[in-house]
Parts: C-alpha cells; sequence; structure tokens
C-alpha cells in the first residue's frame, strides 16, 4: 500500500493536469471565437454550409448556361440573352463568356494580361469596365465564398425579418474597386442568410439612385459545392419593400473540374 500509494497521487495528478489543460484550451477557443467579428463568423457559417471554402478553393475549372431577362416597370420584356460562361480558375486564369445578340456575336476574354470584349470576332472594348462585367459574374457564382476576397469590408447588422416566414442575420459589405481590382464597383451590398441553415438567401444592392433586392429561389448542388439556380431581382427601396420585377436569371449545365 505504501508503494502505491505516490504511484496513485502520481496518476491522479497527471490525469487533473490533463483536464486542466483540455479545458484550458476550450476556453482559450471560446474566447478566440468571441473576438471573432460576428459579420465573419456568420459567412463562414454560410460557407460551410455552401461546401466549404476548401472545396472552393479546389475548383479549377467550372462552365455553365445563363439566361437573363430584363423587364419594365409594366411588365414587359425589356430584353432577353442567353450566355455561355466558362472559367478556368486554375492552374493559369482564362475567363471566357460568350452569346448572341441578333446576327451578332459577343465574346468577353479575361486573363492575368488582358481584358477584352470582341463583337463578331473584332475587338471593341478592352478595359477596366469590361473587367467589372466579368467580376460581377464570378462573384454571384461564387457567393458566399467571395465574401472572403481580399479588401471587402463586412459589418454585421443583426437579425431582420424581410418576410413573415424567415428571420435572417444581415451583413453589410462595402468594396473599393480603385484599390482593389478584385472588386467590381463601389457599391454598397447587403447580403442575408438564414437563422437557422446559415444558407445564403438574398442580398440587395444600392447602385444609386435605386436600390435591388435579389432573391436566391433555387440553387443547385454539385460536386459538393452550392450553385444559383434561380434567381429574381426586384427594385425596391431603401428599406427592401418591393416596387416591381426587374429581372429574371436562371443558370443550368454546370460542368466542373477539380485540382487533383
Amino acid at each position: 500500500m505504501k508503494k502505491t500509494a505516490p504511484l496513485l497521487r502520481l496518476l491522479c495528478l497527471s490525469a487533473w493536469v490533463l483536464l486542466s489543460c483540455e479545458a484550458s484550451k476550450e476556453k482559450e477557443t471560446l474566447e478566440e471565437n468571441s473576438k471573432k467579428p460576428k459579420a465573419l463568423q456568420v459567412v463562414e457559417n454560410a460557407i460551410q454550409t455552401a461546401g466549404t471554402l476548401e472545396k472552393w478553393n479546389n475548383l479549377a475549372s467550372i462552365a455553365y448556361t445563363k439566361k437573363s431577362r430584363l423587364l419594365l416597370e409594366d411588365g414587359q420584356i425589356e430584353s432577353e440573352v442567353t450566355q455561355r460562361h466558362h472559367y478556368v480558375f486554375r492552374p493559369n486564369k482564362r475567363i471566357q463568356i460568350s452569346w448572341e445578340d441578333d446576327a451578332d456575336r459577343f465574346l468577353i476574354v479575361h486573363t492575368d494580361s488582358i481584358t477584352q470584349k470582341f463583337k463578331n470576332d473584332s475587338l471593341i472594348e478592352e478595359g477596366p469596365k469590361v473587367l467589372s462585367v466579368v467580376n460581377a459574374s464570378i462573384y454571384v457564382l461564387g457567393m458566399p465564398f467571395k465574401l472572403l476576397d481580399k479588401g471587402t469590408v463586412l459589418t454585421y447588422e443583426g437579425l431582420i425579418s424581410p418576410n413573415t416566414r424567415d428571420t435572417v442575420h444581415r451583413i453589410k459589405a462595402t468594396y473599393d474597386p480603385q484599390k482593389h481590382q478584385n472588386h467590381a464597383t463601389p457599391d454598397v451590398w447587403w447580403y442575408h442568410f438564414d437563422k437557422n441553415t446559415g444558407a445564403f438567401t438574398s442580398s440587395m444592392v444600392y447602385h444609386a439612385p435605386t436600390y435591388a433586392l435579389i432573391e436566391n429561389l433555387a440553387v443547385k448542388q454539385k460536386e459538393g459545392l452550392i450553385f444559383p439556380e434561380r434567381r429574381k431581382s426586384y427594385r425596391c427601396d431603401k428599406l427592401g419593400n418591393k416596387r416591381f420585377l426587374r429581372a429574371e436569371f436562371w443558370y443550368k449545365d454546370y460542368d466542373m473540374k477539380f485540382l487533383k
């Protein structure tokens, strides 16, 4: 008994130290999470819901078809176009967006060295305006992952109930395209994420002098990632109250490859 008592005390002391270390680590984790900005917590949760950042960063290329329809306030169709988008992200970036309008063929090409728009094989425009179109298209496809892009300033604005059914987290995002080439416009955006599931549900943008509310009506799960399938955009007031349907968007025929 005299020999086993010190051993027993040593084992108890070792167990106590181990438990204390685990408790200390757990406390540090909780403290670290409490210091993390609420906006970032909401976005990271949304990213987990959409398929993890690791999966998104492993995406080498993606292609899809996008149909867009613009409507006037009285409901008449202003314009309609179907585009084919093909993005190669890695190892060498090459973005292509192609479509036809009446008898004319259009093509946008963007790489690390050029950003150009062609009409019937003739160069008609290049530079920042064309790049803005490219960035905006990639941003829509890559939500919510793109909210972690360099230079994006996120602010948590609390819980709101845009309708009688749902309660969502509201995140404000501001951009500065003069400082960051990956930003499309300086417009102010608000993004909404479901309180319970964390899913990205809608967004609102102030494009002076008007506001627009964009709702995600359907999504497509492909290769472990979630992408848009059907969206509607409404002209609205600054409180998000809808005035009229301004645009509709459909996405289909997704095809993608991942890094090995």
